[in-house]
């Protein structure tokens, strides 16, 4: 399953509530705001659950939407754990060697603009998505998977 490009299904319910005007709890903002993995998302869904001014049909349809993200969020983690497990050198470490294409490209990026060859304004935004995308990912990745190896 791939996730939206506007950010979590949840995230976005929460956006679309607040456009109708609807009243949402600081709180739970707060704790949407910062999601990373299954047990931000049960901390956003006791929020959600306990909150006095979301209506009932406001909480469910936030409810469904964790439930959404956190099916992603498996489907993810399995993915990546069987491109853990091949014994081929090539699966096993091609995030790191992204993280390391994107790490060079932006210092190219950075060094070339000190030379006075910007980037083009239309590529930028791009590259940083991506690089955002896949530096924090993989290093996120890297430290849910130390907690979980603690947790055994």
């Amino acid at each position: 399953m791939a996730r939206k490009e506007g950010g979590t299904a949840v995230g976005n319910a929460l956006r679309f509530l607040a456009k109708q005007g609807k009243v949402i709890a600081p709180s739970i903002l707060n704790i949407a705001g910062n999601i990373t993995g299954i047990s931000a998302l049960e901390k956003l869904g006791d929020a959600i659950s306990g909150d006095v001014s979301l209506s009932e049909e406001d909480k469910e349809l936030l409810l469904a939407e964790i439930e959404k993200d956190k099916a992603i969020e498996v489907e993810l983690t399995k993915r990546w754990v069987s491109d853990n497990q091949v014994q081929d050198w090539l699966p096993r470490n091609i995030r790191p060697l992204v993280v390391a294409n994107f790490t060079l490209l932006i210092d190219v990026v950075i060094i070339a603009s000190m030379w006075g060859k910007p980037l083009g304004e239309a590529y930028l935004p791009l590259l940083m998505t991506m690089g955002v995308t896949a530096i924090g990912g993989y290093f996120t990745l890297r430290e849910y998977g130390k907690t979980q190896d603690k947790k055994k």
